[in-house]
């Protein structure tokens, strides 16, 4: 069986030999979630705040509770206003939009934890 720092080895070996960024995306995404693994929570922030910025996406340094209840019920009411085949479209249009999910759900996740330990 492979341990999480051998993968992590292999990782970085596969990373290295890549060509483009965008050819390291499963690479990072494999390593956040190892570090998630590994409780390195702050590891997997960066690691996916680094992505998601090379991505063109802006990751606040801090969010208020009422700036997050503003975004979460505009974004609410953008849902409600576009169709199925409008998101399908949108999601053909933009090749990176299911890897820039994947790294939103995981910074969540890590900044959910980190915050949580904090306490």
């Amino acid at each position: 069986m492979l341990s999480i720092r051998g993968g992590l080895q292999i990782l970085r070996r596969i990373s290295g030999r890549s060509r483009c960024f965008e050819d390291k995306l499963p690479s990072y995404y494999l390593l956040s979630q190892i570090f998630q693994t590994q409780g390195r929570l702050v590891d997997a922030f960066d690691t996916c705040s680094f992505v998601l910025l090379q991505l063109g996406e802006t990751i606040p340094d801090l969010v208020a509770l009422d700036a997050v209840k503003t975004m979460a019920k505009d974004t609410l009411t953008m849902y409600q206003e576009v169709d199925d085949d409008d998101w399908l479209e949108r999601k053909m249009e933009d090749e990176t939009f299911h890897t820039k999910l994947q790294f939103y759900t995981s910074i969540t996740f890590s900044s959910f934890f980190c915050k949580s330990y904090s306490l």
